[in-house]
């Protein structure tokens, strides 16, 4: 499904690349940065940490990926039987393969001043942004700014720094939106780590008081944004390629996202209306204009909404990176090729029971029942948080399916979610 070269044919180099990935960067600028709060989940943490496993289908045959641990090997048999071309797999820290870099050109997940230092003393070529540029669009609060700016629609608020001025923004949109949501959201942080949703009097009143402990210890005046929090019809999401001269729009996908802000799944490609394609289409070009005129070039992933108004907001957020549907791209497009318009991928989070193994249900996964002229199902991820097998471990199985229409997508999806019932067991 990954055999074509995508990456070589979209940036026009034939030199071998080399990907690695530090996808929990978020996590650590967040920490040091003011805190909203949330539940800390070190079991989820660890999972996502694994998803650099899927640079493995965007890199091309003769890339290297550098990975920070070993994969399940009875996955990696399944990716080998679901003929997923696999480039040369190395495990370690980038600090161990430097010699690797003088003759790649260099893939990273995001690009940071750390990273950029490193490249320079090793090789010199990237496919990626300018560190500054990259670190200042992937905050929320710069991202704001930029639409402000760029005289984009944004969420009814505004950026506040110190607790007056949060108080004050609260107390103005309430008075313009009784009853309404907020949301105050810190710059770095992803899945919902940088959000606190305000319901009431009393959740706000938590938020400042849990800021001004954070401030007697020593911590700065926070810098943060209240903004409204809309009702969605559907929250949509741009993948952008920004070359020396040209913004190409990769895809339009659609997100799920929970109540709370958490990423759940992706439609790759939606059916959206054609109105709405070339509203967003436009806003996405001049997006990409004015990140050129700043510097930028490589990927780029937008997060945008369409409210129950019918207000399209072209830019929630940006991701200045690679994102989890960036390393689908060359699976999207092949399956785009074969006749199937419908994809969807899931993220399922269970506890696994102990003696449970990868080729069991990988057995069951081939047993799906769906004629492959009507479309197909395939696990692309599988993440477990624990060494020992003998003993509950929390799990994620991340599966894309595809159909030539809605039934039959459904249809292979509603077999995937049976067979990893089936699997899982008794446990809860």
């Amino acid at each position: 499904m990954n055999n074509l070269p995508y990456v070589e044919h979209l940036t026009g180099t034939r030199a071998p690349k080399l990907w690695y990935s530090n996808i929990n960067w978020e996590q650590g600028k967040a920490a040091q940065e003011i805190r909203l709060p949330h539940i800390n989940n070190a079991s989820g943490d660890r999972l996502v940490s694994q998803m650099d496993l899927y640079q493995i289908y965007l890199a091309d045959r003769e890339d290297l990926v550098l990975l920070k641990e070993a994969p399940d090997p009875e996955f990696l048999s399944y990716l080998e039987e679901e003929k997923i071309a696999i480039p040369s797999i190395a495990i370690g820290a980038r600090s161990e393969y430097t010699g690797e870099f003088r003759n790649r050109i260099a893939v990273p997940y995001l690009m940071d001043e750390q990273e950029e230092q490193f490249l320079k003393e090793n090789g010199g070529r990237w496919i990626g942004p300018p560190a500054r540029l990259s670190v200042e669009l992937n905050s929320k609060i710069a991202t704001r700014k930029l639409c402000e700016e760029i005289g984009f629609p944004v969420s009814d608020g505004r950026i506040c720094e110190g607790l007056d001025a949060i108080r004050r923004t609260c107390a103005e949109l309430e008075g313009r939106h009784p009853g309404a949501r907020l949301v105050v959201k810190t710059a770095y942080g992803s899945s919902g780590k940088a959000l606190f949703h305000i319901h009431r009097g009393p959740d706000l009143e938590m938020l400042l008081g849990y800021l001004e402990r954070q401030i007697s210890r020593g911590g700065g005046q926070p810098v943060v944004t209240v903004e409204r929090w809309h009702q969605v019809e559907r929250h949509l999401t741009a993948q952008l390629w920004l070359g020396e001269t040209d913004c190409e729009i990769l895809a339009m996908t659609e997100q799920r996202i929970t109540d709370a802000g958490v990423y759940r799944g992706s439609r790759l490609h939606p059916d959206l209306p054609e109105a709405l394609i070339v509203a967003y289409t436009e806003q996405l070009q001049q997006l990409g204009t004015s990140l050129h005129s700043r510097g930028y070039e490589g990927f780029l992933g937008v997060d945008s909404i369409l409210d129950e108004d019918g207000t399209l907001i072209p830019v929630i957020e940006i991701n200045a990176r690679l994102t989890m549907v960036t390393y689908l791209l060359k699976i999207r497009k092949h399956l785009l090729e074969r006749g199937f318009p419908r994809m969807e991928t899931q993220s399922y989070d269970f506890k696994l029971h102990p003696g449970a193994k990868f080729a069991e249900f990988a057995e069951k996964v081939a047993s799906i029942r769906i004629s492959a002229e009507q479309g197909g199902v395939f696990v692309y991820g599988f993440h477990h948080d624990g060494e020992s097998a003998d003993r509950i471990r929390p799990c994620r199985v991340s599966t894309l399916s595809w159909g030539v229409d809605d039934e039959a997508e459904k249809l292979a999806r509603q077999g995937l979610e049976e067979a990893i019932m089936e699997w899982r067991g008794a446990v809860v």
